[in-house]
């Protein structure tokens, strides 16, 4: 059984509320772009923050949403940044809107590492530091379900599901996340939105040490869209980096550091959308989420 706390909620004070106010009206003129005829929102009010957030990182309607994410990841240990591997992702949404302060998605996440210089899929690699060779597992989370807000506190319990990989990723346990939006950015008619999440594990057994994960995307789209109240749905892209604790996959034993990721993505309008080597690395390892994405989704049970 999940147990969730409630996502706290502050409201922007006057003199918060009329900077936003004034950002957003300077920069819309300097840009020269115009407002369209409708409502337009207040990215002042948080209920319409988020909002745009989730038109740019989802969809305020029902409809599948599909986004994606290619990076480096590289290890940290005592001041020496080593490669590691690439990966390129996806992920397949569909986002609920709970109340005007709390969305909930249901997502379903496909992960492929590859090569650092020639992206080609790897079965194994050579950790730095430890220079053990490794089994790179494949990587499918989900379909589970995940929360948004202004600002949000939660604790769950997580158990890798049966039959999968996710224990090479994460142990048994508790998981404190945090999660926060930004106030937004504008420049040249484009509008940003920092979103901020930081997680901790605990596992159940007491013997593992806890793990942390902490991940900063900052999403971009064109103003004029998103403070478009009756648009659903925008193009975005997204800049990403994370931080995260050594995964049980990775055998590190008890040599100091973490890895740190960074990379660039957007939403795809469709799976035929979606960068190429994905999409053949997807056909080798999970061809039916190729087949039907919404299906797995669909059948979820939670």
């Amino acid at each position: 059984m999940k147990n969730r706390e409630s996502p706290s909620r502050l409201m922007p004070t006057p003199s918060r509320r009329r900077f936003v106010q004034l950002l957003l009206g300077s920069a819309v003129l300097h840009s020269g772009a115009m407002p369209a005829a409708g409502r337009q929102l207040d990215l002042s009010n948080e209920t319409d923050l988020l909002s745009a957030l989730i038109k740019m990182r989802g969809s305020l309607g029902p409809e599948l949403v599909i986004g994606w994410v290619r990076a480096k990841r590289f290890g940290v240990s005592q001041g020496r940044v080593e490669p590691v591997c690439g990966l390129v992702a996806a992920t397949f949404n569909r986002f609920n809107r709970l109340s005007d302060e709390l969305f909930e998605v249901l997502t379903l996440e496909i992960t492929h590492y590859t090569d650092f210089a020639t992206g080609e899929l790897l079965d194994t690699v050579v950790m730095p530091f430890s220079n053990r060779e490794v089994e790179v597992p494949a990587y499918r989370f989900g379909p589970t379900k995940a929360r948004f807000a202004v600002r949000l506190d939660e604790k769950e319990d997580f158990a890798p599901a049966e039959q999968s990989t996710e224990g090479d990723f994460s142990p048994a346990g508790s998981v404190l996340m945090t999660k926060s939006i930004d106030p937004p950015q504008l420049r040249r008619g484009s509008l940003f939105l920092r979103h901020e999440e930081h997680g901790r594990v605990y596992p159940t057994d007491s013997k593992l040490p806890s793990m942390f994960y902490k991940e900063s995307t900052i999403w971009s789209a064109p103003a004029d869209a998103v403070l478009d109240a009756d648009t659903l749905n925008v193009d975005s892209t997204v800049g990403y980096s994370a931080m995260t604790s050594w995964r049980p996959w990775m055998d590190m034993g008890g040599i100091p550091g973490h890895t740190t990721s960074n990379g660039f993505g957007g939403k795809a309008r469709s799976v035929s959308d979606l960068p190429a080597d994905f999409l053949r690395y997807t056909e080798q390892v999970h061809p039916d989420v190729l087949e039907d994405p919404g299906a797995a989704l669909d059948a979820f049970e939670g």
